[in-house]
């Protein structure tokens, strides 16, 4: 006997449809600002001082 019809439907739609808009949505802007300059300042110079020469 052929297989049922029920296992030669195709997949439900659900499975076909694109994904929500709201994973389509650019991220949040606080995202995309630049990083705080604090960040970009250089390290503070005790940081690049030699070591003492007492070792």
């Amino acid at each position: 006997k052929p297989k049922p019809a029920e296992e030669e439907k195709p997949k439900p739609v659900e499975e076909e449809k694109p994904k929500p808009a709201e994973e389509e949505k650019p991220k949040p802007v606080e995202e995309e600002k630049p990083k705080p300059v604090e960040e970009e300042k250089p390290e503070p110079v005790e940081e690049e001082k030699p070591k003492p020469t007492e070792e």
